[in-house]
């Protein structure tokens, strides 16, 4: 190695990213469109067949997954500012009303690590996913921030060159583990069997007249949505 190149190394400038730590995903989107429909259908039960518990237990579940589904897509609109440098990244909340400090992250915490890519729709911005596993046992998903606005700051980096940097070091022995994503996992795979057969149960429960097929039909649809878009980004991480 040339004697100059650690000088050179420790003189490159420090990389900026501007991202989302909570971005909205098919998780969040799927409990959003779940628990509309549980309302929806609950109080349309309730009025044509009043059963108060059983309805009120089901729209009360709705109204929770809209709600919980609901803050994580107001923080998944906050803007990060993520500074790379050579081993350590720091992590800042940008905008006002926000008192959260500065979280520091040595690059040797991060244990595991999984990334894709999205095309986002209308937009058609292509947005890098970035999954960390930290050695405390926290977990960070963050995500590039769509769009490019006047008040970003001068040399943002798009968040690959954070994902470059990271499979350069999980080719060391000592580097972090890259990890498939759920869609690509044996799982994912049970979980669709799983999801057709409670589609032909609630299929089944209709053809004799028992409206409560209708609530069994929802989540394997949902889940062989999130299924077919997480195999697309499954491919574009490949």
């Amino acid at each position: 190695m040339p004697a100059h190149l650690p000088a050179l190394l420790a003189a490159r400038p420090t990389q900026r990213s501007l991202v989302v730590r909570h971005p909205i995903g098919y998780l969040q989107a799927s409990a959003l469109l779940l628990g509309i429909a549980l309302v929806v259908l609950n109080i349309l039960l309730l009025a044509a067949r009043p059963s108060l518990g059983l309805h009120g237990l089901g729209a009360l579940l709705g109204l929770g997954l809209v709600l919980w589904a609901g803050r994580r897509l107001v923080r998944g609109w906050r803007p990060w500012l993520l500074i790379i440098e050579r081993e350590v990244l720091y992590l800042a909340p940008l905008g006002t009303g926000l008192d959260q400090p500065t979280e520091t992250i040595p690059l040797g915490s991060i244990v595991a690590y999984s990334y894709w890519s999205r095309l986002l729709k209308y937009t058609y911005i292509l947005q890098y996913h970035l999954r960390l596993e930290l050695a405390d046992g926290r977990v960070l998903h963050l995500a590039d921030r769509p769009g490019t606005r006047s008040t970003d700051p001068a040399g943002t980096v798009r968040l690959d060159v954070l994902i470059e940097r990271l499979n350069r070091r999980a080719k060391s022995k000592t580097g972090p583990l890259r990890r498939p994503l759920f869609f690509q996992t044996r799982a994912a795979q049970l979980l669709l069997w799983g999801s057709g057969a409670l589609l032909a149960g609630g299929a089944g429960l209709l053809a004799v007249g028992q409206l409560v097929g209708v609530l069994l039909l929802f989540p394997p649809v949902l889940y062989g949505a999130c299924y077919y878009l997480g195999q697309g980004d499954a491919y574009a991480a490949a």
